[in-house]
């Protein structure tokens, strides 16, 4: 028995729990110089770590199967609209044209 976190609901004895991302952040993680050690014949030799970039997980919720299923489906709804991009899409400023100096009435 558990309680779903998302429709908060208890659920009957048997019935099988699914994790689901609810939240996600950017993450960088830095390189680490020998970082990992690998056993080449008889010597221990070091290799570093490239680091890199992507997106770890901030929150995750248990759910029931059937909330599992709903979320699920809204989530990659939503991501084949286009609501959650990786990176905005910026559209450039028009470009504009400087505007006609205005005529002094020295110059008519």
């Amino acid at each position: 028995m558990y309680r779903c976190e998302l429709c908060n609901a208890v659920q009957a004895p048997r019935t099988p729990a699914v994790k689901v991302v609810v939240e996600t952040r950017p993450a960088e993680y830095p390189s680490r110089p020998k970082a990992h050690k690998m056993r080449i014949g008889r010597k221990l030799k070091s290799f570093d770590d490239p680091g890199g970039a992507g997106y770890e997980i901030a929150r995750e919720a248990f759910a029931c199967p059937r909330c599992a299923e709903e979320f699920l489906a809204k989530q990659a709804e939503a991501e084949a609209a286009g609501l959650f991009d990786e990176e905005p899409q910026l559209t450039p400023d028009p470009v504009r044209e400087p505007e006609p100096a205005a005529e002094t009435p020295a110059e008519a």
